[in-house]
C-alpha cells in the first residue's frame, strides 16, 4: 500500500478563491498530496480589493496544528499570510522544529492591501526565517525584508544572501518582472547559488502566483524530493498554471493549479 503525502498550508482565507488558503489546497491536490489547512487570518475580497481583514486569534493556531499532528504524519508545512506578530510568534511555536517547512513571507497583495504589519516583518525575520527550509520572497518581499534595493542581478543575488545569513538553509527570490533577469528565479542554499527559468509568459500580476508556487514546493518536499528539485518541479507546475491561468473576474486573472486537467474553464450552456 501506498504511503499518502500531507502537506499543510497556515495561511490567510481569500473569499474569492484566487489566493491563499484556496488556491494552495488546489495546487496541493493537484500535485498529488493531501492539502490541510490552518487558517491564520480571513480576507474579504474578489479580484480586485481586499476590503477587510480579521486575524484568528493566536492561540487557535496552536490548537489547529495541534488536532492536526494528533492524527496525521504531516510532511511539510507552508505559511503564507499572517498578518500580525502575535500570529507569526503562534504559527512559528506551533509547528514542529522536525517537519520541513516552506515560508512564503506575504506582504503584500496582488491588489496592493497589506497584509503583514510592521511588527510582524520583524517577527517573520527573528521567528520564521531561522525555520525556514525555504523561503520565496517576490522581489518587492525581498527588498522590504533585506532592506536591499534590488536593481540588478548582483543585487538580487546579495539579497538571497541576505536571507541565508537571517538563518534560512535556503531561499529562491522570484524573478517576476525584473527587467535584468526577466521571469527568472534565483536559488541559493549553502552551497551556492542557481538560476530556475522556464518559459516567459506575458502575463502580468496573476493573482494567487506566489502561493501557488510555494504550496507547490510544499507539495514536493511532502512527497519526499530534496528540496532544489522540489523547488524546480514547482516552477514547471507554476509556469503551466499561469500559461493557462484564468480571467476569473473582468480584467484580472488568478492561477489554475488544474491545467493539466482542465487547460480552460468555459461554460458548456
Amino acid at each position: 500500500m501506498k504511503e499518502m503525502a500531507f502537506a499543510v498550508s497556515v495561511a490567510g482565507s481569500d473569499s474569492s478563491a484566487g489566493a491563499g488558503l484556496q488556491v494552495d489546497l488546489k495546487t496541493m491536490t493537484a500535485c498529488g498530496v493531501w492539502g490541510m489547512t490552518v487558517v491564520a487570518a480571513l480576507t474579504a475580497q474578489n479580484g480586485h480589493a481586499v476590503t477587510a481583514v480579521e486575524g484568528v486569534p493566536p492561540y487557535f493556531i496552536g490548537k489547529q496544528v495541534e488536532a492536526l499532528e494528533a492524527e496525521y504524519p504531516i510532511g511539510c508545512y507552508k505559511t503564507g499570510m499572517l498578518m500580525n506578530a502575535e500570529i507569526v510568534s503562534a504559527a512559528a511555536s506551533a509547528i514542529p522544529k522536525t517537519t520541513p517547512l516552506v515560508v512564503d513571507p506575504v506582504m503584500v497583495s496582488t491588489s496592493r492591501a497589506r497584509l503583514l504589519d510592521e511588527a510582524g516583518e520583524d517577527a517573520v525575520i527573528s521567528l520564521m526565517l531561522p525555520r525556514a527550509d525555504i523561503t520565496t520572497p517576490n522581489l518587492l518581499e525581498a527588498e522590504y525584508l533585506s532592506g536591499i534595493e534590488i536593481t540588478s542581478e548582483k543585487k538580487m543575488e546579495e539579497a538571497a544572501e541576505w536571507f541565508l545569513d537571517a538563518g534560512a538553509k535556503a531561499v529562491v527570490v522570484k524573478g517576476g518582472h525584473a527587467e535584468f533577469r526577466r521571469g527568472v528565479d534565483l536559488y541559493m542554499d549553502k552551497n551556492g547559488a542557481s538560476l530556475i527559468e522556464d518559459e516567459i509568459l506575458p502575463y502580468s500580476d496573476i493573482h494567487g502566483s506566489g502561493c501557488c508556487f510555494a504550496s507547490a514546493i510544499a507539495s514536493y518536499i511532502a512527497l519526499g524530493y530534496p528540496v532544489y528539485d522540489a523547488v524546480a518541479e514547482a516552477k514547471k507546475f507554476v509556469t503551466g498554471a499561469i500559461k493557462y491561468s484564468v480571467e476569473y473576474c473582468k480584467g484580472r486573472r488568478t492561477m489554475n493549479p488544474f491545467w493539466q486537467i482542465h487547460q480552460t474553464y468555459h461554460k458548456k450552456y
